[in-house]
């Protein structure tokens, strides 16, 4: 998150998903490379039936021809001194007893017949074709050197035992794994957005624990560990603050009373400066404890207009002793769903704000309503706009060489707004100066 509240943009790389499914794709597919491989080499070492394979496939070619068309009177790729041709069964039966047939006499068979040539192997070999409901009789006879008259036959092979079956097998497992992997990272999933939601200025804030995977259940309860150490940190830190600067303002107190007793001299007005001004950010500070611990419970009505003339008339001596005017002014309905002292100590550091940067005797005037907010404007210089996104952090302060003030107190009244469930914004209006607008939540109606 960014000092604005906004959600800053994580890595772009690949996701948890997409690494694991990429990764089961590949192994798929190098599985599929290697049973193609595991065919090739077992047919490759086998040349006898791929010779078998090879007459039976050409056969095929010519099962729906009355007859032998041309492309397959040229033969298989790299395949030499092709021959193909229909013959009668006297020559069918006068060849059948050179393979060594096992078969009785005057039956007939396909047969195949692989020998040694100069250069190669020549491949002979009959098969029965029916054409029309008619039993013709093919030869076929080749000579090749090598595995690329046979590469038809291992394509087929590849694409009917391996292609047509992996294929759809492969898809089923490819998708059934990534089903899987997407229902085991889901808790991971849930625990991000439980993580982006969470609330910084809620400190019991955890994550929900899985049972499973286990993991993930280690993962977040040591986020959870994590968070809870923080909380801890974070009290420990509140309350040193908080008290810190409740110890500090009896001794501040007690100096202020020794300094008024002193002879009037320059000396002792600087003193007296100097400890305003440190018993301002010691009030300051224990303000922002205060604001930082502060709970707001729905059933809390508040009247913004009463609440404002309180303020007005505490600090009216304070404004006039600086020569300045301070007016209030009630607009409708007022009451809203608040912290009656929170609310207080939003006026109060508004009204400071103002105090400490408009020139001159120009006053300030403080509105409630209508409706539920409130705005505090004066007619200085305005917010450059170079300020704007700046105003509200805590300990900013446009101007460091100074010392009337430590940048606190717009910071405080953002957290008591935010504590309401409101917001704080600031606009330079017509006419000069700054207006800082605080909007609470509505009461319901009944």
């Amino acid at each position: 998150m960014d000092k604005a509240g906004n959600r800053k943009r994580g890595p772009t790389g690949p996701t948890l998903f997409r690494q694991i499914a990429t990764r089961l794709a590949g192994f798929t597919l190098l599985f599929a490379l290697l049973d193609v491989a595991i065919v090739v080499f077992t047919y490759s070492s086998q040349p006898e039936s791929l010779a078998q394979e090879l007459l039976t496939l050409e056969a095929g070619k010519a099962q729906s021809a009355t007859a032998l068309a041309p492309d397959f009177l040229t033969g298989p790729p790299g395949a030499e001194r092709w021959s193909a041709r229909y013959v009668d069964q006297q020559e069918v039966a006068a060849a059948q007893p050179m393979i060594g047939s096992v078969s009785s006499p005057g039956t007939l068979i396909d047969w195949t017949r692989r020998e040694r040539v100069p250069g190669g192997y020549r491949i002979s070999g009959v098969r029965s074709v029916v054409q029309d409901g008619q039993r013709r009789w093919l030869f076929m006879q080749f000579e090749g050197d090598g595995i690329r008259p046979y590469v038809p036959v291992i394509v087929n092979e590849i694409v009917q035992h391996v292609a047509l079956p992996l294929i759809p097998l492969s898809a089923l497992l490819l998708l059934f794994n990534i089903v899987a992997v997407r229902r085991v990272l889901t808790p991971l999933k849930r625990a991000e957005a439980e993580v982006d939601a969470l609330d910084p200025e809620n400190g019991l804030s955890r994550l929900s624990e899985v049972t499973e995977p286990r993991e993930v259940n280690t993962l977040v309860r040591a986020v959870n560990r994590a968070l809870m150490r923080l909380d801890e940190s974070m009290a420990i830190l509140r309350g040193f603050t908080a008290n810190a600067a409740h110890e500090l303002r009896t001794p501040l107190s007690i100096m202020q009373l020794s300094l008024d007793r002193l002879p009037p001299s320059e000396v002792r007005d600087e003193l007296q400066a100097d400890t305003q001004h440190m018993t301002r950010l010691v009030g300051q500070m224990l303000d922002l404890a205060q604001a930082d611990a502060l709970a707001v419970e729905p059933c809390m009505l508040v009247d913004l207009a009463e609440i404002g003339r309180d303020v007005v008339a505490m600090m009216a001596p304070k404004v006039f002793a600086a020569n300045r005017d301070l007016r209030f002014e009630a607009n409708g309905e007022t009451m809203v769903l608040g912290h009656a002292e929170a609310i207080t100590r939003i006026y109060r550091n508004l009204i400071d704000n103002a105090l400490a940067h408009a020139p001159g005797d120009t006053p300030i005037d403080v509105t409630a309503g209508p409706g539920p907010q409130l705005t505090v404007r004066d007619y200085g210089h305005g917010i450059a706009d170079e300020d704007l996104p700046h105003i509200f952090e805590r300990f900013w302060r446009k101007d460091r060489r100074k010392s009337d003030g430590a940048g606190l107190g717009l910071g405080i009244c953002q957290r008591l707004a935010q504590a309401h469930g409101g917001t704080i914004t600031v606009e330079n209006p017509t006419g000069g100066g700054a207006l800082f607008r605080v909007s609470f939540a509505a009461p319901a109606r009944g």
